[in-house]
């Protein structure tokens, strides 16, 4: 008789055990919940924080304000297939009378953009 009463309050004991075990672990996955969807709204506003910032006018704008301006001409170069090996190309020392000339992308019209052709 005294065997079995042990055996129930121990079965009842293992039962509140295994209770506030599970009571535990709800507050502690509630608690990362709230840090889980305040830290998806901390990144949706970074999200279109990044988005605005990177809209074209904004761009444009930012752009202009460093100085920079728009070309009068845009060349698209031809679409060059990566698996084909290019020959070397020959070339010589550069002289000094080279020096003070235009850089790559100028043309002595005005300002020349060089793009790659869309695929």
């Amino acid at each position: 008789m005294v065997a079995s009463g042990v055996l129930i309050v121990g079965s009842l004991l293992a039962v509140v055990v295994g209770d506030a075990m599970v009571t535990v672990g709800q507050v502690r996955l509630s608690a990362t919940q709230r840090q889980v969807a305040a830290a998806v709204a901390v990144q949706k506003a970074l999200q279109v924080d990044v988005a605005q910032k990177a809209a074209p006018p904004v761009v444009v704008t930012a752009a202009k304000g460093q100085g920079l301006v728009v070309p009068n001409q845009v060349v698209y170069l031809p679409q060059v297939p990566l698996n084909v090996p290019l020959p070397v190309p020959k070339t010589i020392p550069a002289s000094s009378s080279t020096t003070g000339q235009a850089g790559a992308g100028s043309t002595a019209g005005g300002n020349t953009a060089t793009v790659p052709a869309h695929r």
